[in-house]
């Protein structure tokens, strides 16, 4: 194979891993749908603690990873002394690269002070499916990107503009029309949410404010993150992940005598084997896998391009609802998902566009500091 070839198979290759992304994440909100309407499981914490402890699977090749060799001080020097001789410019960079990196300590405190809210972004989520359709909560939940831009801005690592200032607005107004196209709909609420029911609120619409939340916890977190870390090369993501699946299992576990005992979730095992086995079958394809070739994804191409790909959700749920769910979407439904999805569109547009002007100045910064480099070493 020519090796101006590799390049392009691989990004073909992030492009299939993201489709896969697409078209689990949608069969998986599909499958949780059926699970908390139509088999009457409506168990969304039990649920989502199952789909976070799969990511403690991420831990298991730690298990078998070999400890780095030890040197004695005069290897040590003889094998740093090498490395000076061979090349000066790698010398001076290394320590750069190594210092940017996070270790696994430090990996693992970042897992532990975001858990919580990793989890109660997908909590709320998921939640959001027994009360309303696929279609509104993937809607819905795509506004995460905005409220990413709207907290962002405010702790200063996203730059405000004329077109996603725009964007975010076209997105509000969409977000308007579906909820208020939802809460026309005379969907009841699942009954063994009472706490809930007393408030006498249209099942849509709890399900379109749970997925809003969703949407705005998940924006902090991201939000956070970027604010710890900086760039997404700094940290080992299947580590990340691994120890937040861990922390959740330990720290969440208490949580479920406090809904039983309030009446928000009856603890109770699914009653049937069928049950299980949807509800297993999610947890380690729709969470599990997924994140993996999420993470394949986004190596293979970009954190931007996986962001828009992302977007497909959107008809590919509303197309869900429409075949399998027999749902007639009206002109206010229709024009509001449109607006969606063109705001999130527009806003990842215009990153993008920051992203390329960002590496061209990056590009002609580098090349002006090689020039000057080898006109010093010329001089001597």
């Amino acid at each position: 194979m020519p090796v101006y070839d590799q390049p392009r198979r691989r990004y073909l290759g992030g492009i299939a891993a993201l489709l896969g992304v697409v078209f689990i994440w949608v069969g998986s909100s599909f499958a949780m749908n059926s699970i908390f309407g139509e088999q009457n499981y409506n168990k969304p914490f039990l649920v989502t603690y199952l789909n976070t402890a799969t990511f403690s699977f991420y831990l298991i090749p730690l298990l078998f990873k070999r400890p780095p060799p030890k040197y004695t001080t005069e290897e040590s020097t003889n094998r740093y002394s090498e490395t000076v001789i061979a090349d000066n410019q790698t010398i001076q960079e290394t320590p750069n690269q190594m210092d940017t990196k996070l270790s696994t300590i430090e990996t693992v405190r970042l897992s532990f002070a975001f858990c919580i809210l990793w989890f109660f972004a997908n909590y709320t989520t998921n939640a959001s499916l027994a009360y309303t359709s696929v279609g509104s909560s993937t809607i819905l939940a795509s506004m995460s990107g905005l409220f990413t831009l709207g907290i962002g801005s405010v702790f200063g690592v996203e730059k405000l503009n004329t077109t996603k200032v725009v964007s975010v607005c076209i997105s509000l107004m969409g977000v308007i029309l579906v909820s208020y196209s939802d809460q026309l709909s005379s969907n009841p609420v699942p009954s063994d949410l009472s706490s809930l029911t007393r408030f006498n609120l249209p099942a849509p619409l709890i399900g379109d404010m749970l997925a809003l939340s969703g949407a705005v916890f998940y924006g902090c977190y991201t939000t956070m993150l970027k604010l710890r870390i900086g760039d997404e090369s700094r940290i080992n993501m299947p580590l990340f992940f691994g120890f937040v699946g861990a922390f959740n299992v330990v720290l969440l576990w208490p949580v479920f005598p406090l809904l039983h005992w309030l009446g928000l979730e009856t603890f109770e095992l699914p009653p049937t084997s069928t049950l299980w086995f949807m509800v297993l079958l999610n947890a380690f394809i729709g969470t599990f896998l997924s994140d993996y070739l999420w993470l394949l994804a986004m190596l293979m191409t970009s954190p931007l391009v996986v962001t828009l790909g992302i977007s497909l959700t959107i008809p590919l749920a509303l197309i869900g609802d429409i075949v399998f769910k027999h749902f007639e979407p009206g002109f206010q439904y229709a024009l509001g998902a449109v607006l969606v999805g063109v705001g999130f569109f527009a806003v990842n547009m215009d990153a993008l566009r920051e992203v390329e002007e960002e590496t061209v100045f990056n590009d002609i910064e580098d090349t002006i500091q090689d020039t000057s480099y080898q006109s010093i070493n010329s001089s001597h």
